[in-house]
């Protein structure tokens, strides 16, 4: 119509209309479907069917697309229709004899095109939480890893230089004094009455009696006797404990306390606070010296605030709980504050620190420090078998009380021949390093696995824990671990913990 309009105005005529290069009409173009020579004819491959399916379907009677869809569910599987309605749309109008619009075409659903990996692979897939310290890591040149749902440094400086690193945080610790985030560590506010009840049939030890002031080790197993968390429960008043938990395991273990407050009709009100609250712990022969620059409200000395003791003062001007625990085998004060104020004590605790030389240090260092201690890193050193027997934790359950979650259960545990244990063990420095997962065996069988293993600049050899054969836990045996390769390197058993014995350095 346009041309023509175009011609009238310069005074000619056309007496023929140019064909519309559109049509309303759809046209069924004849693509070719013939068989492959040497393989399948698939039409959909979410539900498994090739060209045979779809043309059976009409041949007994389904001439109806929808039916079809129906009958042979084409179209149903995760892409939705999108990649097979039209090869499915011109099969049947083939074997019906009709055309595609005669036919129709199912509705396809998104995605409307194969999905990409790195649609999925981004923050929003995986998500994860950072401490009020972030930043300061960051700046500091913290290599960052996942732990658990959190961000955490895993040591300070190039990431190819992880091992060189590690071993001089560690050392830094053990001679002079390091700083540590763990603001990731669960936090669990417990009050009111039965406040000690709660606690006393949830974990295995005993807190009605607990002192306050104090602190104890809590280690807590489920139903079947098996360890799921451990921390440790600081009572700060009669009616008033604060508990931390495992960074992956703080909310599971407050749904349990929940659970068990209600089912047992007591009188607490339990808070999960690790959001609200930001920690970290200064260790080393130092660290009372760096605490002193910047809390004069509290008797640091050993007599006036000794291990396992808590107290509540002022840090850099901020209120306070202070625990004196000893993860890492050294003199140590964990600070915790409201989330807030992070930025602000650790700032303080950095500056205070310059006069002795205090370097941060990050997670993988603090595994090394904890693995020289031999203290066992739940759901790392343990599994979903794992009984305090098995891990030398005999002496944190309490025998004087009749009951705590999975009392029954551990007792039987116990009463029976124990098959394997974890054990300590030792290698020279130019063995190969066994990985977390390489297999102990016991002649040609497999009797247990390596759960921790490094080398330690400390001791000058490679230290780790792994399960056993109850009978090869004796310290001074050997045990064949089998490493990269398939060599097989002979380790030798050691009672645990591999450094300081005695506690005395974080007992000072």
């Amino acid at each position: 119509n346009a041309a023509a309009g175009v011609l009238s105005a310069l005074g000619l005529e056309s007496t023929d209309k140019p064909a519309a290069l559109r049509s309303e009409a759809q046209v069924n173009f004849a693509w070719p479907i013939f068989p492959h020579p040497e393989g399948k004819d698939f039409v959909d491959f979410d539900e498994d069917l090739q060209v045979r399916d779809i043309v059976n379907a009409t041949r007994i009677g389904y001439r109806d697309i929808q039916l079809v869809k129906r009958y042979s569910t084409v179209g149903m599987g995760p892409s939705q229709g999108r990649h097979s309605a039209l090869p499915t749309a011109r099969l049947v109008a083939a074997s019906t004899q009709r055309s595609i619009s005669e036919t129709g075409v199912t509705t396809a659903r998104p995605p409307f095109e194969a999905e990409k990996l790195a649609h999925v692979a981004g923050r929003a897939f995986d998500p994860y939480r950072q401490t009020p310290m972030h930043q300061r890591h960051v700046q500091a040149g913290a290599k960052m890893m996942p732990a658990g749902i959190w961000q955490r440094p895993a040591f300070y400086g190039k990431p190819s230089q992880r091992d060189t690193c590690m071993q001089q945080e560690a050392l830094h610790v053990r001679n002079k004094v390091g700083i540590i985030d763990v603001s990731t560590l669960g936090g669990l506010d417990v009050r009111g009455p039965d406040a000690a009840e709660l606690l006393n049939r949830m974990y295995t030890f005993a807190f009605l009696k607990q002192p306050v002031g104090r602190s104890r080790y809590a280690l807590m197993t489920n139903e079947h006797g098996v360890v799921i968390d451990d921390g440790v429960c600081a009572r700060f008043a009669d009616q008033h404990f604060y508990v931390t938990a495992t960074t992956s395991g703080v909310d599971r273990i407050y749904q349990q306390m929940l659970k068990w407050n209600a089912q047992w009709r007591l009188n607490v009100d339990i808070t999960n606070v690790t959001a609200a609250i930001a920690a970290v712990n200064v260790a080393g022969p130092d660290s009372r010296k760096v605490l002193e620059q910047v809390c004069t409200d509290l008797d640091l000395s050993a007599a006036g605030f000794p291990y396992l003791g808590v107290r509540l003062g002022t840090v850099a001007g901020i209120k306070a709980r202070l625990l004196r625990v000893g993860f890492v085998g050294e003199l140590g004060y964990e600070i915790h504050v409201p989330a807030r104020h992070a930025l602000t004590l650790w700032d303080a605790l950095t500056e205070a620190g310059k006069a002795f030389d205090m370097r941060p240090f990050g997670v993988e260092t603090q595994r090394l420090l904890r693995l020289e201690k031999g203290h066992v890193i739940i759901s790392q050193d343990t599994d979903g078998m794992t009984h305090p027997a098995e891990i030398d934790m005999g002496w944190a359950v309490s025998r004087s009380k009749p009951f705590f979650v999975g009392r029954r259960s551990v007792d039987i545990l116990e009463a029976q021949p124990q098959k394997r244990k974890l054990v300590g063990f030792t290698l020279p420095k130019a063995s190969p390093l066994p990985l977390e997962g390489h297999l102990v065996l016991k002649g040609p069988d497999i009797s247990g696995n390596v759960t921790s293993c490094e080398y330690s600049s400390t001791l000058g050899m490679i230290i780790g824990m792994a399960y056993a054969a109850f009978d090869q836990s004796t310290p001074g045996q050997q045990i064949p671990i089998r490493v990269e390769d398939g060599v097989v390197v002979q380790a030798t058993v050691v009672k645990m913990p591999f450094f300081d014995p005695e506690n005395q350095r974080q007992e000072l």
